[in-house]
Order: structure tokens, then C-alpha cells, then sequence
């Protein structure tokens, strides 16, 4: 596709006895192309469809699967079928002596097939290719991308390099406009090798439009044991002030950027031209935005490659073996269930959490919306069930049999005071009888009625009738077995509820709640979970994380995503009593 411009957009006007030549047909062509490649880029986006991974097959060996891409002109990229590729093999290969790491990259390419005898050629060839075939490319690149660039044509805004040395570079972003007293993203593209040592990075600074301690934001990131990508991005939810219809940058005196690597610290003071638009409600956000969405916007970036992956290279004296692979590094990937879903991108998204609250607080409903992201927030406070306390007595009644025991007969005592006085009282009845000592048979003996049964349970029902109004009851036995003697022994257990909320208050136990209970993350990226301690003056808590790889989390409840997918479980144990804890889960997509 030699034309890859999208403009000026042109079409064959036919008539009759219109002379049709070879400039007329590639004018027809080439409309259809930059039409469908103008969708493409604008609609769609850059990046890839589905398939394309890659993974190593040896330590000079790359497999290559099938997939389709669509690449910053909005041309179509695909590979029919999965590759295997010697490293040699591929353009670029001698670029890569001497160095640490390398990209795999993927672009357009067409190649002129069939050739036949050129009849009448204007340039005096004899022969001219027939068709033309379409196809890919695949290259080395040493060299990085271009950060700024390539994260602008992925959407990204207010982006600025604040790192890059010894095997590490940092790359910066955050939301341009957002609804004040919203949440909006800030961001790091965190680029290593696999020579960089543990990484862990602060940014601080001064801020006047978001909630801070002492007007004050910092966003921390420390790299997990567990991490195995060498890229990767970390974000931060912040939280606007509510203010509006103004500009003001995100660190107006500067940022301290502090790096730990290796047991060496970086500090660095930086000047971060970032500046965010507060907006007064949603209508004036989209506003915004749609005056910044011009067409110059989603055609940026038209050289950029696919980055397939990151591959780590070992050097040796005539060769380069692979390392670890990293797929698409850069999330150059396009979401097609979100795409599918911008026709109802102004629908709204509501979402719910719920509390438990003492039960003898009231129902709560707290309602938080997100103008900027047309979101609803419902945090639901539900009395747990009411407490009571209760009171107990056990007494033993024996139950004569006067003439004789008979198999299948039906006895009662008199009516008994259970020692509980009025009112409503659960009893419980046992059967006392001789097992190698004294033992009490609770509910039905059949069960332990077989050849192989160590237990010898007298066949005997039990029920008891209670009187609330007098606080007393009757007990009853029936028989439906052979018992020794001319008495059945009854050891009865009754219970009664009480409600005294002020005692029950100063005796409660320690619990533990965490909000929110179940939460969704993307991979790498951060929130804040609080833990609510009652029954205890100490309301600190200590974070852990159960599951191995599940991510990490400070004592402040800021919980980091692994890269790996799951359902992960983070524990808060309460401080002031180490055996009360409760459980969040978090989905990892």
C-alpha cells in the first residue's frame, strides 16, 4: 500500500467516454483503502486484534503464534499461521551484540508477485508485476521506543520521563481533566531489565487540588519478590478536591522523586509540567474532552511498531541467546469487549459494598457518584443480627417404670421446675446409660445400631413439655428396647435468652471487618482497603496477603496487584487480639 496518507479523499467521478487509465484505477483503490484505514485507526485504534504471542522455544528459538494486528495507519496486519524463527533469521539480528535486551517488532509489509510481460509500459520495462501480496514484517529493534510518543497514541495524557539510567527508566502520567471531588488515575511506566535489582520508588510533593495529608500526595511503588515482568505499569487513585472551572498543575512546586535500587538511593527534585482541568459537573468534563478529541489526536504515532515483546539477551563471543520473553510490553493490545460496549458508554455504572453494623444501629445508605465516569457508588450499613445473651440449667430426673419395664411402653415424670423461671426455654434431653463408664446418648441410638458398633445405645426416645407461664416442664421417655432396671436416668439441659445490651456491650469480643469485601483490579494496579475494629479501643490492624504471588500490602491497607491473574485473599488481623481476623478477596483480570 504505497499511498498511506488519508487525505485528500478522492473518488473517480465516471461519464460517458471517460478514458479510464492505470491512475484512474489506483485512484478507486486507494479511496476504499483510506477510508477503511481512517475507521480503522480513528474507531478501533492501534494494536493487536488477538493471537501474536510469542514464547521461546530455545535459547535461539522464538514461536510466534498466528493473530491479526492493526498498525498506526490503520493497515491490517496478520500472520496466517504460527511461526518458529531462529533468531538469525530475523531483520535486525546484527544490531543486537552487545546488548542487554532488544524488542520484537511487528509491521505492514507487501510484496509485487506474478510477473508478466508489460505491454505498452510508460516506464519501458518489459515486465511488471501482476498482484500484489500484503504481509508483515518482523524486525529487531535495540533501540527503545519513543515513551512520550508511544504512550500519547495509547490515550495517555500529561506524559513526561522522570528516570532513565542504570537499567531502569521511569515514564509518568495522569489524567488531564476530571470532575472535581472525583477520583482520577496517575500512573508510572516502570521499564527494566533483568539485571535491575528490586526496584522501589516515591514521588512526592506539594498539591493544592487533591486530597492529601498536609496538602501533600505520595505515590509509592515496591516491587514484589514475586514480580517477573520487566514491564509494567503501576497506577494511583487519587482523589480531586471539590473545586471547579479551573486549571492547576498536579505539583506546582516540583516533586521529589526518591529511587531505591539495590542498596543505592536516587533523589532527584523535578519539575512536572502536568496540569489538570477540574470540571464542575460531567456536562462541562465532556465538553472538555470532546474539544480535545480532534482527529490530529488518534492520528498520532503513524511510524510506531507493534512491539510483539521484550526479550532479554545473554551475549556470548559469536552469539545472542534468549533470555526471558515479555509479551507485549506496552499493552499495545485492543479491548474488544470494551469496544464493543462505547455505544453505551454514557450508561451508568453502578456498583454496591456493604457494612455490618452494630445491632443496634440503625440502616445506613451512603451514596457516592463519579461525574467523570458516569459512576454510582452504594455502600450499604446493615444491622447485624440482634445479641443475646443467655442463662443455663442441667438437672438429672429419673423416670420410675412401676410395673415393669415394657418394650415399647410410654413414661412421664411430674411436672419439674427447670430452675430458669418463666418464659421461653429451649431444653435438651440425654439419655444416660453404661459404655465402659458413664455416657449420654443425644438424639436417635439407631444410628449407632450395626454388627461392627463399639456403642450399645439403649433404644429410647426422649420429649419434653414446658410450661412458660410456670417455669416448669414435664420430661417423657419412650421405649422401644429392653432396659436394665426399672428407671431410665434423664439429664436435661435447658437455656433461656436474655437481653442485657448493656452488659453484652462491655463483655463483647474483638471483630474485625474489612471494606470493601470483594474487589476488582486490573494487573499492577493499587487501592486502599480499611479495616473497621469494634469491641476494642485499638483499632489497628496487621495486613498480610495468604496467598503466595497474590501481591503485596503495606500497613496502611494499600494493597499492589500481582501481574498474575486469580482471586487473591488479604487478612487483617486486629492488633489489640491476634486470633480475631477477618478476609477481603480481590479478582485479578
Amino acid at each position: 500500500m504505497k499511498d498511506v496518507s488519508f487525505f485528500p479523499m478522492e473518488r473517480n467521478r465516471y461519464f460517458y467516454g471517460k478514458l479510464l487509465t492505470v491512475r484512474d484505477f489506483e485512484a478507486e483503490q486507494n479511496y476504499a483503502s483510506a477510508k477503511r484505514r481512517l475507521v480503522n485507526r480513528v474507531v478501533h485504534g492501534a494494536g493487536v486484534v488477538c493471537g501474536l504471542g510469542v514464547s521461546r522455544s530455545d535459547d535461539t528459538t522464538l514461536l510466534i503464534g498466528s493473530g491479526m494486528a492493526l498498525d498506526y495507519l490503520g493497515r491490517e496486519v496478520v500472520i496466517e499461521e504460527p511461526l518458529v524463527r531462529r533468531l538469525e533469521m530475523i531483520e535486525g539480528y546484527g544490531s543486537l551484540k552487545d546488548q542487554a535486551d532488544a524488542y520484537l517488532c511487528l509491521a505492514y509489509d507487501e510484496t509485487d508477485t506474478e510477473p508478466v510481460n508489460a505491454v505498452g509500459s510508460d516506464t519501458g520495462a518489459t515486465s511488471q508485476f501482476n498482484m500484489t501480496r500484503e504481509g508483515y514484517k518482523l524486525y529487531f529493534s535495540a533501540q527503545p521506543p519513543e515513551y512520550r510518543g508511544l504512550l500519547e497514541t495509547m490515550g495517555r495524557e500529561n506524559v513526561r520521563i522522570l528516570y532513565g539510567d542504570n537499567g531502569l527508566t521511569l515514564v509518568f502520567f495522569v489524567d488531564a481533566a476530571v470532575c472535581g471531588g472525583d477520583e482520577f488515575t496517575a500512573g508510572m511506566l516502570v521499564v527494566k531489565n533483568e539485571k535491575t535489582p528490586p526496584v522501589r520508588f516515591t514521588l512526592e510533593g506539594e498539591c493544592g487540588i487533591v486530597d492529601g495529608e498536609d496538602g501533600r500526595i505520595s505515590l509509592s511503588y515496591s516491587e514484589s519478590p514475586e514480580e517477573t515482568r520487566n514491564v509494567l505499569v503501576t497506577t494511583f487513585r487519587l482523589k480531586a478536591q471539590g473545586l471547579s472551572d479551573i486549571v492547576a498543575p498536579l505539583f506546582p512546586n516540583g516533586a521529589e522523586l526518591t529511587i531505591e535500587m539495590g542498596g543505592h538511593t536516587y533523589k532527584n527534585m523535578l519539575e512536572i509540567p502536568a496540569e489538570i482541568a477540574l470540571c464542575a459537573d460531567r456536562t462541562a468534563y465532556l465538553d472538555l474532552k470532546h474539544q480535545k478529541d480532534d482527529l490530529s489526536q488518534h492520528l498520532k504515532g503513524r511510524e510506531t511498531p507493534i512491539y510483539l515483546a521484550k526479550l532479554e539477551l545473554i551475549q556470548s563471543t559469536d552469539r545472542v541467546f534468549l533470555g526471558h520473553v515479555t509479551n507485549l510490553p506496552f499493552g499495545q493490545r485492543l479491548d474488544r469487549d470494551r469496544a464493543a460496549q462505547t455505544a453505551g458508554q454514557d450508561r451508568l455504572e453502578v456498583t454496591t459494598s456493604v457494612e455490618s453494623l452494630e445491632f443496634w444501629q440503625k440502616p445506613d445508605v451512603k451514596a457516592s457518584y463519579s461525574q467523570s465516569e458516569n459512576a454510582l457508588h452504594l455502600a450499604f450499613g446493615i444491622p447485624s443480627p440482634e445479641l443475646y445473651d443467655y442463662t443455663t440449667s442441667h438437672g438429672i430426673v429419673d423416670i420410675a417404670m412401676p410395673g415393669g419395664i415394657k418394650v415399647n411402653g410410654r413414661y412421664m415424670s411430674e411436672e419439674i421446675p427447670h430452675g430458669l423461671g418463666p418464659g421461653n426455654v429451649e431444653v435438651r434431653l440425654a439419655v444416660e446409660f453404661e459404655n465402659d463408664g458413664e455416657a449420654h446418648l443425644f438424639g436417635n441410638s439407631e444410628v449407632f445400631r450395626s454388627k461392627n458398633s463399639p456403642i450399645a445405645a439403649p433404644w429410647v426416645e426422649t420429649a419434653a413439655v414446658v410450661y412458660p407461664g410456670k417455669g416448669t416442664m414435664r420430661i417423657g421417655v419412650w421405649l422401644h428396647d429392653n432396659v436394665e432396671g426399672n428407671r431410665v436416668r434423664i439429664h436435661y439441659y435447658a437455656q433461656k435468652p436474655e437481653r442485657d445490651t448493656k452488659r453484652l456491650l462491655e463483655n463483647r469480643q474483638v471483630r474485625v471487618s474489612i471494606v470493601p469485601e470483594v474487589s476488582r483490579l486490573e494487573k499492577r494496579e493499587q487501592m486502599r482497603f480499611k479495616a473497621v475494629v469494634q469491641g476494642s479501643e485499638d483499632k489497628g490492624v496487621i495486613w498480610t496477603v495468604k496467598d503466595a504471588g497474590g501481591g503485596a500490602i503495606d500497613q496502611n491497607g494499600i494493597y499492589q496487584a500481582p501481574e498474575a491473574q486469580g482471586t487473591y485473599e488479604i487478612v487483617a488481623t486486629a492488633s489489640a487480639d491476634e486470633s480475631v481476623a477477618a478476609s477481603a478477596y480481590v479478582i485479578v483480570e
